[in-house]
């Protein structure tokens, strides 16, 4: 086994007890974590993850939620069963709809 090295830094108490709470989920220590990290840099030449701004991070999550739910949406339309309506059917169903809720 090859002698290890020391690496000292300085960071933030929460972060440091967020980290080891989930680290020990994994049954990780710190410092297997941190490893785990440099060896998954050094392999990919890169950060091993994908760096955003948080605007970014945002656009990213919303675009990923309507995306799964147009997937749905096709599933579901695409079901056994699914009875198919023709544009002017949908147009006439709105006109209906819209008619009822003017009666109110």
């Amino acid at each position: 086994m090859m002698a290890g090295s020391r690496i000292s830094m300085n960071i933030n108490e929460d972060i440091k007890q967020n980290a080891q709470r989930v680290f020990s989920k994994m049954g990780l220590d710190m410092t297997t974590a941190i490893e785990l990290f440099l060896r998954a840099a050094i392999i990919e030449e890169r950060i091993p993850f994908e760096i955003r701004t948080e605007q970014a991070y945002r656009e990213a999550a919303h675009k990923a939620y309507i995306n799964a739910a147009l997937d749905e949406s096709v599933s579901e339309a695409n079901a056994p069963g699914v009875k198919r309506l023709s544009h002017t059917e949908i147009m006439a169903s709105l006109k209906k709809q819209r008619e009822a809720r003017n009666r109110v």
